[in-house]
């Protein structure tokens, strides 16, 4: 992978993390829209650094399977979070 396109990847990932900061500082009633930069931040890590677009099937296959059992534990962590009782 050339040193141009790498730098590419990461410019474009500090430009998006300054959009959600500065959309988190400036507009919070619109945090919802921050989803999609974190969103385009996980393309750009999948797609720019690890080159999930030239590997195989079988990579792709995998690294889906990991997002997805990131995505459970996440979910479970946050889902015992919200229900647990908090002695009230």
């Amino acid at each position: 992978m050339s040193l141009q396109k790498l730098l590419l990847a990461y410019l474009g990932l500090i430009l998006l993390l300054a959009a959600n900061v500065l959309l988190a500082l400036w507009l919070p009633a619109w945090s919802d829209l921050a989803l999609l930069g974190a969103a385009g931040q996980a393309a750009l890590v999948l797609f720019g650094f690890m080159q999930l677009g030239q590997h195989s099937g079988l990579v792709r296959f995998f690294a889906l399977g990991a997002g997805f059992w990131l995505l459970l534990m996440f979910t479970l962590t946050l889902v015992d979070l919200l229900t647990r009782n908090a002695g009230f």
